[in-house]
């Protein structure tokens, strides 16, 4: 049984893996970069304090006096002045959710965009994350796992496009996106798979919904897997043209800036239902880190913990 649990395991991770805003700064920004600053007087913005502390609303004005240039922002608790030494960060309230473009596992069809990361997976899985423009996203990891050689390792490289955004019509401000990806994993160095796969995310205010589609389309029908001194060699199949699923859910809790509920159900093969997962996690973050806490439970039924920290510097 736990030889099927790594092998559905392996068939589901082989798959995973705006307007002007201002980076993090730890001492504020300056007046001169907020004095600049394009706003939108009708759309929600997100900014982070230099103490910390998070305010949302809509950017009433901009303006300065002797104590320097501030912003005026409509808050559900009043309207707050905020001068730019006070500010750490400040953009469009969806961009400040860095990690919107994956789930735990699952890429969403948004684009990473110049949300660059690094992650570490599990704590022995590193993981980067590079956007270009608004269209192609690109992600590679590799475990470092002690004791299975390292030839043995299990490795991924992502390479998603999003070939569609606009609104879904359903929600204010809602949108609908679409991408098209290609992923190639190597569970040990001489067994590759190959996934294509099309994925489309709904968002609302605070929600956002993603189904995926994917298809093995490279690499053997049957494959030997190696664990060094943790496990014996064990087999497993994994036929070309089997077609599986996957379904995200991420809920952002009501009043809360960032903390989020997420869920992932996975399906490796249609055929057979009992290949499946479900990961469900909490997600707590800023504008520089994530972190996903959560469980997955898996075919046997075995439950294990998940663990993502997701760096985004710039």
């Amino acid at each position: 049984m736990m030889r099927f649990v790594v092998a559905v395991m392996l068939c589901i991770c082989s798959v995973c893996v705006y307007p002007l805003q201002v980076s993090a700064q730890p001492s504020g920004i300056s007046n001169q970069v907020l004095d600049a600053l394009e706003y939108d007087t009708d759309a929600e913005y997100y900014v982070r304090l230099v103490n910390g502390d998070v305010v949302t609303g809509t950017i009433v004005e901009i303006n300065s006096d002797s104590s320097g240039s501030f912003l005026r922002i409509a808050t559900s608790f009043g309207r707050a002045r905020l001068y730019a030494r006070e500010i750490s960060w400040i953009g469009l309230r969806e961009a400040s959710y860095r990690a919107r473009h994956r789930g735990i596992l699952l890429p969403t069809a948004q684009a990473i965009g110049n949300d660059h990361y690094l992650a570490l997976v599990e704590g022995v899985m590193p993981s980067i994350g590079v956007g270009i423009g608004s269209f192609l996203s690109i992600t590679a990891g590799r475990t470092v796992v002690p004791g299975i050689g390292w030839s043995n390792q299990f490795s991924t490289v992502n390479v998603k496009g999003t070939v569609y955004e606009g609104p879904n019509g359903l929600v204010e401000q809602g949108k609908q996106v679409y991408a098209l990806g290609v992923n190639g994993a190597w569970v040990n160095d001489v067994n590759f798979i190959g996934h294509l796969y099309g994925v489309a995310t709904f968002t609302g205010k605070r929600t956002s919904v993603s189904t995926l589609v994917h298809a093995k389309v490279s690499g053997k029908d049957d494959y030997t897997v190696s664990g060094g001194t943790m496990f014996s060699p064990f087999r497993f199949p994994y036929a070309n043209g089997t077609i599986g699923v996957a379904l995200m859910m991420d809920v952002r809790f009501p009043e809360m800036h960032d903390l989020h509920f997420i869920g992932e159900l996975w399906n490796s093969d249609l055929t057979r239902p009992s290949n499946s997962a479900l990961f469900v996690g909490l997600r707590q973050g800023n504008t520089a880190l994530t972190f996903d806490v959560g469980v997955a439970v898996l075919p046997g039924p075995n439950v294990a913990p998940t663990l993502v920290v997701q760096w985004t510097p710039f």
